[in-house]
């Protein structure tokens, strides 16, 4: 073979033969989860909307926010000799920065409080039908395709708040977004149409190798995006960031509609007859089949479904565990909100999030390939062995917000590694418990269990937090810690109910299907 006059080696042919092969659906995800760049503008942008519309503050007081975290005026003492550029009266203007900035962050909590609950309702029903009308009619495409799309228009509604700062107020700027997001299935719909991508177009022997990619490609971009988001941010600004993350979603979404492709064959499992059913519905997908209550109907039987050797039992443990896990993983925000108040941090939040990201990646693959590969340690083992990492961890970032000791959030950080592989067991369960013409459907579940978790526990970590600031601010993750002894106890007992002697022994958590555990 010839390339501008140089011989091109078989080696290297067969090796851009498997790029080929194996590189589907990686260029929509990169291009999709970018958008996670503006993290960290999203946050200070709706302190600063809270401040404006909220408080009616001066432009200049809620512009300068960004600016605490370099020139922070609140920690140190009222000089009034001082002088800033534009300002006439300093004292003035450092008593109302600083007092515009704690109310404006206590409206943007409330704000969470019953945001949450409208966006986890919505995109809890979506996901329940559209999981099932995936399988049925053996589309996957716009399962990842339709949440890019809306990211595109979401990411406008923000241009739109952000140019009309007075006139459009904090609710809508903050939750219309959202709204559009949670219609159409956002993350936990594009984590369901990925895996049900790759289980559908990848050969078994090849889908441990395949899964391990996306999984890897997945976790590692955040790693970039958070890491430059606060940079960017201030670099930028809101409005040509935003323009940013919708030009790489544009590029996400034209890959997916011309270049992707459906994945055409279906898995082995699947008998003649349903593939020839499925085939038949795939030439002709309509709307009314996404809204056929049949579709909910499929997902209450793969989850009644009764099972041999107890696997029903440990299927309905797995998913409480999952969801009560996901209570522990609730103070996110507060600690991202936390930072933001305590140690003023903007580009150092997107620092840290890098950092927790990262250390969660490289805890997991030692997770995999020591305890699980090498060690052979079942699912519910690593995810005992991880909350007990987390238990130590979670006390600490309470100490680190209540003493102003923000050293202390990389030491938590440092030591709860094992964060992401007990989601990652979690899914390698229920992989196993289920069959391949259900994951599907499976999937499904998990994701409305995600979109109740969205539901539920912001509103419960923001009322703990708001009650409970004047006393001790990081009462939040003690209620984590709480979530995490009721889900060491089901881990526990899930393991014994998997280890009986009448219970066909599980394959370690490498040979399952794997993700980064944070959507």
């Amino acid at each position: 073979m010839e390339s501008n006059g140089v011989s091109v080696t078989p080696t290297v042919v067969r090796i851009w033969s498997n790029v080929k092969r194996f590189v589907t659906i990686e260029p929509v995800i990169v291009f999709y989860i970018f958008g996670v760049v503006c993290g960290t503008a999203f946050k200070v942008f709706e302190y600063e909307k809270a401040c404006v519309t909220k408080l009616g503050a001066d432009l200049r007081v809620c512009e300068y926010f960004v600016e605490l975290e370099d020139d922070d005026i609140c920690s140190e003492p009222d000089d009034a000799n001082r002088t800033i550029a534009g300002v006439d009266n300093f004292t003035e203007f450092h008593d109302l920065v600083c007092e515009a900035q704690q109310q404006a962050t206590n409206e943007v909590v409330f704000l969470n409080s019953y945001r949450s609950i409208i966006v986890g309702i919505i995109q809890a029903v979506v996901l329940l039908f559209a999981g099932s009308w995936s399988d049925r009619v053996g589309l996957r495409k716009p399962c990842i395709l339709v949440p890019i799309a809306a990211d595109i228009l979401a990411f406008t509604v923000y241009i739109l708040s952000a140019i009309f700062m007075r006139e459009i107020p904090l609710e809508v700027a903050g939750i219309v977004p959202n709204l559009i997001i949670a219609f159409s299935g956002g993350v936990p719909l594009v984590v369901t149409g990925i895996y049900s991508y790759l289980t559908m177009c990848t050969d078994e022997k090849d889908r441990t190798f395949r899964f391990a990619c996306t999984a890897v490609v997945y976790a590692t971009i955040p790693i970039v995006a958070n890491f430059f988001s606060g940079h960017l941010f201030k670099y930028l600004g809101f409005i040509k960031l935003c323009a940013l993350c919708i030009i790489t979603d544009t590029i996400g979404l034209l890959y997916g509609l011309f270049i992707l492709k459906e994945p055409a064959n279906i898995t082995p499992d699947v008998t003649n007859t349903a593939t020839n059913e499925v085939n038949e519905k795939q030439s002709k997908p309509t709307l009314r089949q996404l809204f056929d209550i049949g579709l909910v109907v499929d997902c209450v039987k793969v989850f009644l479904k009764k099972r041999d050797f107890n696997c029903r039992n440990i299927l309905y443990l797995t998913v409480v565990a999952y969801f009560i896990n996901y209570g522990a993983l609730g103070d996110a925000e507060s600690a991202a909100i936390l930072a933001y108040v305590q140690f003023n941090w903007i580009t150092n939040l997107g620092t840290w999030i890098s950092y927790d990201l990262l250390t969660t990646m490289l805890g997991t693959l030692l997770a995999m390939g020591v305890l699980s590969k090498r060690l052979g340690v079942s699912d519910a083992m690593i995810c005992v062995f991880s909350v007990c990492f987390s238990l130590v961890g979670k006390p600490i970032m309470a100490v680190a917000v209540s003493t102003l000791k923000p050293y202390l959030y990389y030491v938590a950080t440092s030591i709860d590694v094992f964060e992401g592989s007990k989601m990652i067991a979690i899914r390698s369960i229920v992989s196993k418990l289920v069959g391949v013409d259900e994951i599907g459907k499976m999937l499904s579940i998990l994701g409305i269990v995600d979109s109740a978790q969205v539901a539920i526990y912001p509103t419960i970590y923001s009322t703990v937090y708001l009650k409970s600031q004047s006393f001790f601010v990081g009462s939040v993750f003690l209620l984590s810690e709480a979530f995490l002894l009721v889900s060491l106890g089901i881990y526990g007992y899930d393991f014994k109910l998997s280890n009986r002697a009448d219970f066909p022994q599980m394959v370690p958590i490498h040979s399952a299907q794997v993700d980064s555990g944070h959507p």
